[in-house]
């Protein structure tokens, strides 16, 4: 009996322990940003956050911000740590440091002004060092350091110095406590210190944080890892699985039932109020490190954790959590199936299962953890599937049925897929399986399943089927195409057409089939079909146009009528509307990426809980929660940036401590407009949303109102630069919306780019000016240039009048020139003519001389010769009638300017027919010429004419006619 009872209670014991270790099945998603990413230092000593939801972190490198997209880091003067923070109803930061505590005040222009205090400090109290902890209680601020605590009311300080030391200060409800380490735990009334507890039961233990719980209710922590609860000044411990002392430097209220405890040795542990951890998230559940220095709880639930280079936030509060049979060794899970209150998940290596507490809403939140079925590892488990009140599945090595806690091969082989039961009647007496080689039938008999043999027909992989009204079978393969199976009568052979493009498809791969409330439909690329029996073609599904254009690899509908869906890397709902008859899609950003791919899987139980096969087990939705906790987002302008020669930081992304209006522009305080110089015509703006952690998945939407015309479409993008920007007034325009289209106020910046100065007033003015001297001096000097163009014109008309008349006096002097050349050359002509004729004459003179002194030789004074009388006297009367040489001589010369007269004058040694020969070579008789004339030969005439060169005595060089014509 004794042996008995011993045996009785190690089971117990054991049994107890293992209920007592259990947590919950759902684990929250979490986030992690490094050094590298919020650039500050390796420790984060306090964590806070403001009215509108930016947080804040001292750091070992001063006081860091994050604001959803970008993180800021503010140092102080002396480049220190800031190892408290708090934040008062104005959002003004009070910070303590390390020999130094003050406040940042928002500046929008500079972001964050550190103003210190530490000149209002009493000189005997300025040398402290680490300010621990910061509370605002009423009016004052209060500044734990080791020695003193300093109390700032309006500007002045006042010192409390510690009778011992001072190890904490909190406070809880507007009531402000301190512990001592020599008088325990004191509280603030009336401008003094009074005695709360004395005697605590941890004397030499510093209290690392306190908590209100409401109903005059407080809970306390200690460093060693021990909390307590307060209430009427009595200190009750609470009992806890981790009261290891290990080190614990903070906790944080989540809600009215538990609170989230961080320790340096596990991480973070979520406890209830009876002390009972209910949830541990370390390394293995998302944490990048465990030394965990303080934690933080959001207004979203969001757990932020501040560890080792590390600052992490755990979407505590949220709908999505992930489910993880195997910690040590992920495995990626295929599908879920809730059966006699437990949870099976197939996954890539066997089946895991874990108890479910019936009757709880969501089930992600039971206390259980995973365990592996004996026997279904060493393959994939890829199917769970509940026929006849009984659980099957489909592996890798072939279909087993799940019986309490091990597995009973009903066929081994071959890997099952799929099971198609064949009637609607239950129980089912006959199923197709779909196998990795074609089709097999599976048989149901007095509670016991069996395989009637694989089917004759096509040998293919048939992983989808399903089977419509009118009882035609439908299968797909998405490299192939889809199937349409005829079973013969007997059952024991089947048909398969292969449909393709040419019946309808939008293309022959990625082809899918599912039943969707009754009806068959077909998963494409451009969307979802249906098959028209009449025309026995396949055409758009008209009932799920809101599919349109996706591709779909996997669709499930819920109770309430919704179509879960899976495309290449995003999950999401089409949420029914019953009123209208379609579905609004919704998308699930949150977990993009993490689902199985290529094998996708979603298990509908109710609206809490919708199982989704991931990468890393399963993800559990509860859509009841997700649809009701949804946060209308907010949006925020994080920084504003203009660029002209240099860049110049024109907002940092902080309201101003007076700021009251969220709905109006960030500068719209009156005269805050900024206004800038020409210079500054590109601008860059940064704008967030303070969501974070698992809601951080955002889309963002702007507009510049005087140089855009429509909002942006929506993006993740939370930039938007703005370049070459003309003179003017605008306003940024920014909105945000979730995955639920819910969209934010407006958010707005206004800011002038001022004209450049040629476009001022002042220059207008100048401008204007300058216009009228120039209308006035455009007047002057058109009257100046038509004056001008008259007297050019007249000018012009004189000069044309003068050239007319030149040109007439040239016309008539041509005219004149021609008729005295004309007269000239008649006169040389009639000249020459008279000078041939005279010298003819002349010449016929002389011989009629010769013949009349001939004649009278003969004549013999004989009166009787009549004859020769007569010849004689004839002769005289030819004499009478020529000429002689000085009446030609005289002649000659008032034709020719006296020629003769000059030549005879020059040298007058020349004899008549010297005057000859010149009269003859000045009217430019050749030597031929002159020869007929003096009836001599040529040669005689140019004898005379050397002989007249030697009397005139011309030189070599001159020719006589040259010289001749020089007299």
């Amino acid at each position: 009996m004794r042996c008995f009872a011993i045996l009785f209670f190690i089971l117990f014991s054991i049994f107890s322990n293992t209920l007592s270790a259990q947590e919950l099945l759902g684990l929250p998603l979490v986030y992690n940003y490094g050094k590298s990413v919020y650039q500050g230092g390796s420790r984060t000593w306090d964590i806070k956050q403001d009215s509108h939801g930016i947080m804040y972190f001292g750091n070992s490198e001063g006081l860091l911000t994050f604001d959803g997209r970008y993180w800021k880091t503010f140092s102080l003067p002396n480049h220190t740590n800031i190892r408290s923070v708090w934040i008062d109803d104005e959002d003004r930061i009070y910070v303590g440091g390390q020999g130094d505590f003050g406040y940042f005040e928002r500046s929008p222009q500079f972001g964050l002004v550190y103003h210190s205090l530490h000149d209002l400090v009493p000189e005997g109290y300025r040398n402290f060092a680490d300010i621990w902890n910061t509370v605002g209680v009423g009016q004052s601020v209060f500044f734990r350091g080791t020695n003193a605590i300093f109390e700032l009311k309006g500007q002045k300080i006042q010192v409390h110095p510690a009778a011992a030391e001072w190890y904490y200060m909190g406070q809880s409800d507007g009531i402000l406590y301190a512990q001592d380490k020599s008088n325990g735990l004191l509280e603030f009334r009336d401008n003094k210190w009074n005695p709360y507890i004395k005697d605590l039961p941890f004397k030499d233990v510093k209290i690392a944080s306190m908590l209100s719980l409401g109903k005059g209710r407080l809970l306390l922590s200690t460093l060693n890892n021990e909390t307590y609860s307060l209430q009427n000044r009595k200190l009750t411990i609470l009992r806890t699985q981790g009261g290891d002392g290990s080190y614990t430097p903070s906790i944080g209220k989540i809600d009215d039932s538990t609170f989230v405890v961080g320790n340096a040795k596990e991480g973070c542990q979520i406890r209830s109020l009876n002390g009972k951890t209910i949830q541990k998230i370390g390394v293995r559940e998302g944490l990048q490190n465990k030394n965990v220095t303080s934690v933080f709880v959001d207004r979203q639930k969001n757990i932020w954790v501040g560890t080792d280079n590390v600052i992490s936030v755990i979407s505590y509060g949220s709908a999505i959590r992930y489910l993880r049979p195997n910690m040590e060794n992920d495995v990626t899970g295929y599908s879920t199936l809730l059966f006699n209150n437990r949870l099976y998940l197939s996954s890539s290596n066997g089946v895991y299962y874990a108890g479910i507490i019936e009757g709880l809403t969501d089930q992600s939140r039971s206390p259980a953890f995973f365990s592996l079925l004996p026997g279904s590892d060493g393959g994939e488990a890829w199917r769970l599937e509940q026929l006849n009140g009984q659980l099957l599945l489909g592996h890798n090595k072939g279909l087993f049925q799940i019986t309490d806690h091990s597995l009973k091969p009903v066929r081994q082989g071959i890997g099952t897929w799929k099971l198609l039961p064949l009637s609607m009647v239950y129980p089912v007496k006959e199923s197709l399986i779909g196998t990795y080689n074609g089709l097999e039938l599976l048989d149901f008999n007095q509670g016991l399943f069996s395989i009637k043999g694989p089917l004759d027909g096509p040998s293919d992989s048939f992983r989808f089927l399903e089977q419509d009204e009118k009882g035609t079978i439908w299968a797909s393969h998405p490299y192939r195409g889809i199937y349409r199976i005829t079973l013969s009568d007997d059952k024991k052979s089947y048909q398969a057409k292969l449909c393709n493009h040419k019946d309808g498809l939008p293309a022959d791969y990625q082809n899918y089939v599912f039943k969707i409330k009754n009806q068959v439909v077909f998963a494409t690329e451009k969307g979802l079909y249906r098959y028209d029996y009449k025309i026995n073609r396949f055409l758009p599904a008209e009932q799920f146009v809101a599919f349109k254009d996706l591709t779909i690899r996997y669709l499930k509908d819920d109770q309430e009528g919704n179509v879960w869906f899976c495309t290449r890397k995003m999950v999401g709902v089409g949420r029914f509307d019953s009123k209208l008859r379609t579905y609004h899609l919704i998308n699930f950003p949150e977990i993009e990426g993490m689902n199985t791919t290529g094998f996708e899987h979603i298990y509908a139980i109710d609206q809490h809980n919708i199982y989704i096969g991931a990468e890393k087990g399963a993800i559990h939705i509860n859509y009841d929660k997700y649809l009701k906790h949804s946060v209308r987002p907010v949006a925020m302008l994080s920084q504003t940036i203009a660029t002209g020669k240099r860049d110049s930081l024109i907002y940092a992304g902080f309201f101003s401590n007076t700021f009251e209006s969220k709905k109006q522009p960030v500068n719209a305080k009156k005269g805050n407009v900024l206004r800038l110089p020409s210079i500054f015509n590109s601008f860059r703006f940064s704008f967030s949303s303070p969501s974070y952690g698992i809601n951080q998945h955002l889309e963002f939407s702007y507009k510049l109102l005087g140089y855009d015309d429509e909002w942006s479409s929506w993006s993740p993008q939370s930039e938007k630069a703005y370049t070459n920007l003309s003179d003017g007034q605008y306003t940024f325009l920014v909105k945000v919306r979730n995955n639920l289209n819910q969209q934010s106020d407006v958010a707005e910046y206004r800011f002038i780019v001022l004209p450049p100065w040629y476009k001022t007033l002042l220059a207008k003015m100048v401008y204007f000016l300058l216009a009228i001297l120039a209308v006035f001096g455009l007047i002057h000097l058109r009257k100046i240039e038509r004056h001008k163009q008259q007297l050019k014109h007249e000018q012009q008309l004189a000069q044309l009048r003068y050239i007319h008349q030149l040109e007439i006096e040239k016309n008539e002097k041509e005219i004149v020139k021609l008729n005295n050349e004309k007269l000239a050359h008649e006169v040389m002509s009639k000249t020459k003519e008279l000078a041939s004729t005279s010298m003819q004459l002349l010449e016929n003179s002389g011989a009629l001389i010769k013949v009349k002194d001939e004649i009278a030789k003969l004549d013999t004074g004989d009166h009787g010769d009549s004859n020769l009388k007569r010849i004689h006297m004839l002769l005289k009367d030819i004499e009478k009638n020529s000429a002689n040489w000085n009446q030609f001589a005289s002649h000659f010369d008032e034709l020719n300017d006296g020629f003769l007269n000059n030549l005879k004058a020059k040298h007058p040694a020349l004899s008549r027919n010297d005057l000859k020969v010149c009269a003859y070579l000045k009217l430019h008789f050749t030597s031929k010429q002159i020869a007929q004339l003096q009836n001599i030969t040529v040669r005689g005439v140019e004898i005379h004419r050397y002989r007249l060169r030697k009397k005139l005595q011309i030189e070599t060089e001159l020719s006589l006619n040259e010289y001749l014509n020089t007299i």
